[in-house]
């Protein structure tokens, strides 16, 4: 993968995140920019609407997180870019891999969070 972002990074608009499970490393980030570095992370964002969520990702992430205190946090953190950004989407999928395999979330986004984002303001 990284050497695919790097022979194409003329061709490409975004990077790469990756995630995945493995006995040796157990649940690992990766982060390809446009240049092919592969970086390890303790957690990456991406997107249009990740400009909206740095703050609140940074302020809620904490190392060793349960699964349920992540799928929250990204739960919590995407329906926060949807609110704000109109091109992030009004679905949440989420995939979390571990030793025994892959577990696929879906949250349609009439069920999301969004609404706390929302603001109206009498001027």
């Amino acid at each position: 993968m990284r050497r695919l972002c790097y022979e194409n990074k003329d061709n490409l608009m975004a990077g790469v995140i990756i995630g995945g499970w493995d006995p040796v490393n157990g649940g690992t980030v990766y982060n390809i920019p446009l240049g092919g570095a592969c970086i390890p992370m303790p957690f990456a964002l991406g997107g249009s609407g990740s400009t909206f969520i740095y703050g609140l990702v940074d302020a809620e992430y904490k190392e060793n997180m349960t699964k349920d205190e992540a799928l929250a946090l990204v739960k919590k953190a995407v329906s926060h870019a949807m609110a704000r950004d109109g091109s992030s989407g009004g679905i949440i999928r989420t995939l979390v891999a571990t030793e025994d395999g892959n577990v696929r979330d879906y949250v349609s986004g009439n069920a999301c969070e969004s609404n706390c984002c929302c603001y109206s303001f009498n001027v």
